[in-house]
């Protein structure tokens, strides 16, 4: 087989990469996540059941998605704080235009996407231009793009979106696999490909790894990492949109919580928060960790405030566990 020469290569690529994670630490967090399950089925008797099974996957797609939105950020030794943000403030466009001008769906999933791009290059050439800090920009971001969203529609949800609407990105597969898990899927392809075949990919590893040396070998970094961001913007807009193509609405707390899981799913899964290492396939993995913890919590009748108890704690031990290790490389 000819890796990377057609579709059959990124999708070898994208499994090969997942294959590896599987050794890896990620391999690990993926057995605990099994281990887990087993004991709420377990206890419960309905995690393994056709209905759970599909809920599981749509509450953990979202994750992945914005978890994928997380990785490309972190791999140039960034961080985006508002993911959350875009994915409201995008998916709150495509409701309005389809909710209350009557455009064409297709053509305001367009303007959304758009929407998300250019939110994520406002990111980009603060960052970028002014040579701020991700983690102040992003921060500052966040209220602003949140704030516009409140204004916008002066606090209340944007309903009215139609079921031949909701059907794009609402269906199942088999009635157990939701659609917007295979279009998770097929992202996670294309990002793999991107990321392993591409002078893009390689790029972007370099930058993360030392941008000193990447800019001694000729790449323009600014404009590498206004493109993390900018693609950044466009995965929190799916993950937005396909979150309002699944409630029928636009709510006002549409990823409000999902900045602490992207982070955590994103270096769970083996991606260094000082950039340069990581892959989709452990993000995949860290997200359905991080979806198997919550939605065990839920099953078990636990309140889900324990949700950011527990995820905190284990993002604090993953980041302690790399400076751990980064410094024993160093001394050795």
């Amino acid at each position: 087989m000819k890796k990377g020469s057609n579709g059959t290569g990124l999708t070898y690529k994208f499994f090969d990469s997942l294959r590896l994670s599987l050794k890896s630490s990620a391999g690990v967090i993926l057995l605990m996540a099994l281990f887990i399950t087993l004991i709420i089925h377990f206890i419960t008797g309905d995690f393994y059941t056709k209905y759970s099974i599909s809920a599981f996957f749509r509450q953990s797609t979202s994750i992945i998605i914005i978890g994928f939105a997380q990785t490309i950020v972190l791999l140039t030794a960034g961080i985006d704080l508002s993911v959350s943000s875009i994915s409201g403030l995008s998916s709150m466009v495509f409701a309005i235009l389809v909710a209350k001008v009557g455009i064409n769906p297709f053509i305001a999933m367009v303007v959304c996407l758009a929407t998300g791009t250019a939110m994520g290059m406002i990111n980009g050439l603060f960052i970028c231009g002014l040579n701020l800090t991700p983690f102040i920009v992003t921060l500052c971001t966040s209220y602003l793009f949140r704030g516009i969203t409140y204004v916008s529609t002066k606090g209340m949800a944007v309903t009215g979106i139609t079921k031949s609407v909701m059907a794009i990105g609402n269906g199942t597969l088999f009635g157990i696999i939701p659609l917007a898990t295979i279009y998770m899927i097929i992202i996670a392809i294309i990002l793999a490909g991107v990321l392993k075949f591409t002078k893009f990919g390689v790029r972007l590893y370099a930058l993360g790894g030392n941008e000193k040396a990447a800019k001694i070998v000729g790449i323009h970094t600014k404009a590498l990492k206004m493109s993390a961001y900018a693609i950044s913007g466009v995965l929190c807009s799916i993950a937005g949109l396909l979150m309002i193509l699944r409630i029928g609405s636009s709510q006002l707390n549409i990823g409000g919580n999902w900045v602490m899981p992207s982070i955590t799913a994103a270096v769970i899964g083996g991606t260094s928060m000082n950039g340069g290492s990581g892959g989709v396939g452990g993000t995949i993995i860290g997200g359905l960790f991080i979806s198997t913890i919550s939605f065990s919590i839920s099953m078990l009748g636990i309140s889900s405030y324990w949700d950011d108890i527990i995820i905190g704690a284990v993002v604090l031990a993953i980041i302690s566990i790399d400076a751990f290790y980064r410094m024993r490389r160093f001394n050795n």
